[in-house]
């Protein structure tokens, strides 16, 4: 059979709109929350630091962060996300394909007992604008993102020092996550993803198991020089000092502090047990 000039667009034009409901009915048979999906927390292979864009074996329900490290820098805290289109593909090209995602940025929100957010520590920001394509409709991707800045660490420091009782007070920091993007021409958006962490003044500076390194609990910290070989708690690499893992820091002759510790010693063993104090929230 034969079609003019005229049939062909016709035709063109239903198997089109065919793609496009099928695509839409697609998407409304998935729940819109689940359709764009914060699948887990990735766990890493210290090895190159990438995040997998597919599921890891093992994953983190919450964190620990320690925002008081004696060389007094404040840090972000990063989170390895994996997030997935959970749509189904309806087939054709990938210019006719109705069920892609467009991953555009993450909104954080942030809550505490007892801290004040402001302006200048905000509990609630998006994370800066990228596109990130979910093609084909089922893909992942794997991403960093900062769900603590530098300066929720200093002001959450703050916050700690006004609480007394100990030198390691603590407050869980509830973060709740969502991914958001394009699906067509509407905006689209993931189930909130829940995340604590245990923000502390210390917590990870103390506890060595070496009984030599027992001195230099928080509030010390070694001399650098009293260290030798390798550092037993350099923390996790993928992360920021003071980011779930234990971290020994010390300290040099001018007074700056290295974190975690570069040991300077010329032997195996500590050869100082001097130490310095840092002062605490």
């Amino acid at each position: 059979m034969r079609f003019g000039r005229l049939g062909r667009m016709w035709i063109a034009w239903i198997a089109g709109f065919v793609v496009m409901v099928v695509g839409l009915f697609a998407c409304s048979a998935t729940d819109e929350f689940t359709a764009l999906q914060i699948v887990q927390v990735q766990n890493l292979s210290s090895s190159d630091c990438i995040v997998p864009g597919s599921m890891t074996a093992e994953t983190h329900k919450s964190g620990k962060f320690d925002v008081y490290l004696p060389d007094n820098i404040f840090r972000p805290y990063k989170l390895a996300l994996l997030v997935t289109n959970n749509l189904d593909s309806v087939g054709g090209s990938k210019a006719t394909e109705m069920n892609n995602i467009f991953l555009t940025h993450f909104s954080v929100q942030l809550s505490a007992p007892g801290v004040t957010w402001t302006s200048s520590c905000p509990a609630n920001f998006d994370t800066d604008q990228f596109t990130y394509e979910l093609t084909p409709a089922g893909g992942s991707f794997g991403t960093w993102i900062n769900i603590l800045a530098p300066y929720h660490a200093q002001c959450l420091l703050d916050y700690l020092g006004t609480l007394g009782g100990g030198t390691t007070p603590d407050v869980t920091v509830t973060v709740t996550i969502l991914a958001k993007g394009h699906h067509g021409g509407t905006d689209i958006q993931s189930a909130p993803f829940v995340y604590s962490i245990d923000v502390c003044a210390g917590c990870l500076q103390t506890g060595y198991s070496d009984p030599a390194l027992v001195t230099y609990n928080y509030p010390n910290y070694a001399p650098c020089a009293a260290l030798a070989g390798s550092n037993p708690y350099p923390g996790d690499p993928c992360l920021s000092p003071g980011e779930d893992e234990k971290i020994l820091c010390c300290g040099l002759p001018d007074k700056t502090v290295i974190c975690p510790a570069v040991p300077t010693g010329s032997t195996s063993t500590i050869t100082s047990t001097s130490t310095t104090t840092a002062t605490g929230p």
